[in-house]
């Protein structure tokens, strides 16, 4: 039979009020001497006492786990840095404070948008959200404290988000292309990120700002796969500046162009987005806008934090906030100028 904090209390003659205010922290106006505690701890450790967590959670109510909901989720691995960078913000800002993580993909993927609010998670994290007119007012009216990363201004809906100046970001890249000589530019992205806020955002300050400066651009959704290469190469007038969306997306780009011999950056210059570790190891070293993803990740941890010791009428009454952050550029061996 489990040990219960009644039966150290017995085993060490106090009362279950001492027993759950040494062990657990309860009880603000309880008073016990240090030799008191000492003889509770020894007790449960003599009867192998365990906290239930879940059942001082439901007392609390508090679960003590944050949600953190990726819009489309792949999988760690050295080749897509941006995730473990992420976690790696959040995660300094959540097991100091004694919080469990928890992924969840497919609560937003599933179209279940409400599962996520449901009260199972303290706070909620969203990071690349996507949205439709379906989920905004479940959004609107979640009781839950949520955060929003790589989420644009004046998409919120009322809501924290912490974002890079997408716009900055774009503009470095096309600023660096154009002082290399290339006119005609193209910007990359794949098919699921296309449907994320931020990556709409971009794309569309990637066209405005190319007609601002009146060069050449295009959209291009891109696969990946050697087909496209060889229809990309086989243009009369192609673009000779590639953006692309991501590390991730450049690095896989780089691959396809050395299987099938093009040559980086004499036939085309590529600049990734994040600026990861990553970019030291492609083949060659790629250019990348830099965005502070960790500093990001962690910032908006701290803020949900924060966010879930208020009230809900508290929290109701704080106003929405925007968190933007500055970009740079760094420059490595995938650009080049236009001969």
């Amino acid at each position: 039979m489990k040990t219960t904090m009644r039966d150290v209390a017995k085993e060490a003659g106090v009362s279950a009020m001492a027993v759950s205010y040494v062990l657990h922290g309860s009880g603000k106006n309880v008073r016990v001497s240090e030799q008191t505690a000492q003889r509770i701890r020894e007790a449960a450790k003599r009867l192998s006492y365990m906290p239930n967590s879940f059942a001082r959670n439901l007392r609390s109510g508090k679960t003590k786990t944050v949600g953190v909901v990726f819009q489309h989720f792949d999988r760690l691995s050295e080749a897509n840095p941006y995730y473990p960078m992420f976690l790696n913000g959040v995660m300094s800002a959540l097991f100091p404070a004694d919080y469990t993580l928890a992924l969840c993909p497919k609560l937003v993927q599933d179209g279940d948008i409400g599962a996520m609010l449901d009260g199972r998670f303290d706070g909620v994290l969203w990071a690349r959200p996507d949205f439709t007119e379906a989920n905004i007012e479940t959004l609107r009216n979640a009781r839950v404290p949520l955060v929003m990363l790589h989420a644009p201004p004046g998409i919120e809906y009322g809501m924290p988000t912490f974002c890079v100046d997408n716009e900055q970001g774009i503009k470095l890249a096309i600023d660096h292309l154009i002082a290399l000589g290339h006119q005609n530019l193209a910007y990359l992205i794949d098919r699921l990120n296309y449907q994320t806020a931020e990556a709409r955002y971009r794309v569309e300050a990637f066209i405005r700002l190319a007609k601002e400066l009146s060069i050449e651009a295009e959209v291009v959704e891109w696969q990946g796969t050697e087909t496209e290469v060889n229809e990309l190469v086989a243009r009369t007038k192609r673009p000779t500046g590639l953006i692309c969306f991501s590390d991730t997306l450049a690095g896989n780009l780089l691959n396809v162009f050395a299987e099938t011999g093009i040559s980086i950056p004499e036939d085309f210059s590529v600049i990734g987005f994040d600026s990861s570790f990553f970019c030291e190891r492609t083949n060659p070293p790629l250019t990348s806008i830099n965005q502070p993803v960790e500093k990001i990740a962690h910032d908006a941890t701290v803020h949900l934090l924060a966010l879930i010791e208020q009230t809900t009428e508290e929290r109701s009454e704080s106003e929405s906030s925007a968190h933007i952050y500055a970009c740079s550029i760094d420059i490595r061996e995938s650009t080049a100028a236009r001969d």
